[in-house]
């Protein structure tokens, strides 16, 4: 059956197996560790237990890879040049063999802060080395003791896909306790995301009243410690099992695209005049908050179209809101209207992505990375990509109460029509064919990645140019080939945008 999902727990029958998915549980004989994971996830509906050789796996199987995959090590499956089964934590083995030194490294050019030690607890050491006797797979956390933490709380959290199913401690003694579990489900879940690992624990160490965070811990095993978190990742489970069936066995999805595109008023002077003085904060062309010196204020101007099935819709509301803005803000014609990336210091912008009608998964977002960041990317000014990685980091992204999702990573592409028509219709593909994108990937490679964040542009055109071609190949590519190509013929030309120049111009707005 097309869309099956399978526990691998990376043992045999004649094996021993771990209890559970990993409670911690501490007095218990040998004999009960023998039941093992596979017991455990048998019970979960709609997975299924692989305990032959993967051969038997459909193109569109899901494998919950707990144990080493196979096949990672052959350099077969998640980058054969073909399409494969989605195996989650495929690499899980070359995560741990990284050493903490190299994943601080990595976590750290995502943007997080992170402090890892190849020793465990209470060791005295708080080193960042890529030495040491900590367990296979787990970077651990540094000396509890250290005073510079003292007051702090450490907070682990065990992430399935893109969704904490445990947080322990909860974070209750912190104010807004219920936002900062969901930004710290959200960080662990980037996290694991950038290192090319779908499930996993994170441990935090958290301060300053919840505003500060600091990675010291991740292991690619899920280490659950109570019965509620066993509950809550069978029913994760049970779900992304139960939407992937549905969303693989049919037609596949079919995806509605909505956005939000900031740009930002400037005088002649060039301050920022807030727009807040022409635009409402719920309109939908309104205005957005931002923290300027730790004050919230209001000064960007925000797009908000109705979402459709149809990218072209979405683009013609685009330029009627713009028009629709024109007018509110008439009496001062003398303002320019900047988009782009940064196009005033310190306020960065973005241009978010919604997406719904598909699931949200990890492999989706790795295809919006690649498929809508990455060229976006080759068409960034120099100096743009001082906004990243605190923002425009790949794999950014935040649940919508509609049910879809919100893809944070780009910039404003409100710089030219040409630009958001490319956007809006490339995250429609992406979305929709991330299976068959999944085996063209260059953001899978870390040093791919580190070119994406350091700018080396003949390395990001090979796999712009890999992209391009995968892209070709989808059902998709056809329907929006007139809005796509431009999007690849301007790079390949080596055309950037100008963040000095007034949006309206290229939109025809007046009094342009």
């Amino acid at each position: 059956m097309s869309g099956s999902v399978w526990v691998w727990t990376g043992t045999h029958a004649r094996e021993k197996e771990p209890e559970g998915p990993s409670r911690g549980r501490t007095g218990e004989s040998a004999g009960s560790a023998r039941h093992g994971e596979g017991a455990w996830w048998s019970k979960v509906d709609g997975v299924r237990l692989l305990e032959r050789r993967p051969a038997e796996l459909g193109e569109d199987d899901a494998v919950l890879a707990l144990g080493s995959w196979p096949q990672a090590r052959a350099g077969t499956g998640q980058a054969a040049e073909r399409r494969q089964p989605w195996v989650w934590n495929a690499g899980a083995d070359r995560v741990a063999e990284l050493g903490p030194a190299e994943i601080a490294r990595r976590l750290r050019r995502e943007g997080f802060a992170a402090e890892l030690s190849a020793a465990g607890p209470g060791s005295g050491k708080r080193r960042v080395s890529g030495k040491g006797g900590g367990a296979p797979g787990a970077a651990n956390v540094a000396d509890a003791g250290d005073p510079n933490w003292r007051g702090h709380v450490e907070i682990s959290v065990a992430v399935f896909g893109l969704e904490a199913v445990e947080i322990v401690p909860a974070p209750s003694g912190f104010a807004r306790p219920e936002s900062l579990a969901r930004r710290l489900s959200r960080a662990s879940a980037r996290a694991l995301l950038a290192l090319g690992l779908d499930l996993g624990t994170v441990r935090w160490r958290v301060g300053g009243g919840g505003r500060r965070g600091t990675i010291v811990g991740l292991t690619p095993k899920l280490r659950i410690r109570t019965e509620e978190g066993e509950r809550r990742l069978r029913e994760a489970a049970a779900s992304f099992a139960a939407g992937w069936r549905d969303e693989l066995g049919g037609y596949g999805p079919d995806v509605t695209v909505g956005a939000d595109a900031e740009f930002v008023l400037v005088s002649p002077s060039g301050k920022v005049v807030p727009a807040s003085r022409f635009f409402s904060p719920r309109a939908a062309a309104g205005s957005d908050s931002a923290l300027i010196g730790g004050v919230l204020r209001w000064p960007l101007a925000e797009l908000r179209p109705a979402p459709s099935r149809e990218p072209r819709a979405v683009a013609v509301r685009l330029r009627g809101l713009l028009a629709a803005a024109a007018r509110r803000a008439a009496s001062e014609p003398q303002l320019r209207w900047l988009a782009g990336a940064s196009p005033v210091r310190g306020l960065p912008l973005g241009g978010h992505l919604h997406i719904s009608g598909a699931l949200l998964t990890g492999e989706r977002l790795r295809a919006l990375d690649n498929a809508v960041a990455l060229p976006l990317r080759l068409l960034e000014p120099p100096g743009a990509a001082g906004r990243r990685p605190r923002y425009g980091a790949l794999g950014d992204f935040r649940p919508k109460p509609h049910g879809g999702f919100e893809y944070r990573t780009p910039p404003s592409w409100l710089v030219s029509p040409l630009l958001a028509r490319g956007a809006l219709a490339l995250a429609k593909v992406a979305a929709e064919h991330a299976r068959e994108l999944a085996a063209s990937r260059p953001l899978d490679d870390d040093g791919m990645r580190d070119a994406f964040y350091g700018g080396d542009r003949d390395r990001l055109l090979e796999g712009v140019r890999r992209v391009h071609e995968a892209l070709r190949r989808t059902a998709g590519y056809a329907e929006y080939r007139r809005e796509i190509e431009p999007v690849f013929r301007a790079i390949e030309q080596g055309w950037r945008w100008d963040e000095t120049r007034d949006i309206r111009r290229a939109w025809r707005i007046a009094p342009y």
